[in-house]
């Protein structure tokens, strides 16, 4: 095995996902939302918004099991229990030392964080049909490998601005694991074809 990273228990990650290749894409992936989701927690924390700041939290604690952060996804989910309990002055105590361990991981995830490459193929509404059906019904299933590489195949396809930025969207919402937020993304970009 290749990853090697402080808090990471790489055959949990390999497990979870399939495959270590596709544990390394998902660590390029929160490597990318990073910033945003802390963001988002500190955002909802400071505005009092304790619905929002559990949801955000939940989503942290998922994300880091899959990859096979245990302690970390352990310390999310005392947050999100916190959360539904609505207990502000152990979540204000807490969240940072959380939030500081969880930022600790990103020098180690940058290196799979690579571009993605240009598009080689022309649009063509069959196969990307077939491409956004194959996504939905693995997003569906809650199929990793499936979903991260039809993904990764729509944007081997050149698309006008307006569909592109769609795509990315679809691309934001696998990375973030919104599931159902991305499967019917996925529908309303095929039937808009």
């Amino acid at each position: 095995m290749s990853i090697h990273i402080p808090g990471i228990d790489v055959e949990i990650g390999i497990q979870n996902t399939g495959s270590e290749e596709l544990l390394e894409e998902l660590l390029g992936d929160v490597y990318k939302l990073m910033d945003e989701k802390t963001e988002q927690v500190e955002k909802s924390l400071t505005q009092g918004n304790i619905k929002n700041f559990t949801t955000e939290v939940h989503s942290l604690k998922t994300t880091c099991r899959i990859i096979g952060a245990v302690d970390l996804g352990e310390d999310f989910y005392t947050l999100e229990k916190l959360g539904k309990a609505e207990d502000i002055a152990q979540i204000k105590l807490l969240t940072p030392m959380v939030l500081d361990a969880f930022k600790a991981l990103k020098p180690y995830l940058k290196p799979y964080a690579d571009g993605t490459e240009m598009p080689q193929k022309n649009f063509d509404k069959t196969e990307i049909t077939a491409l956004l059906n194959t996504l939905i019904s693995a997003l569906n299933d809650y199929l990793l490998t499936t979903v991260e590489e039809t993904t990764k195949e729509l944007f081997s396809y050149r698309f006008e601005d307006a569909l592109f930025q769609r795509i990315a969207e679809l691309n934001k919402l696998v990375s973030h694991l919104d599931y159902a937020e991305a499967k019917e993304l996925a529908a309303q970009i095929r039937d808009s074809l």
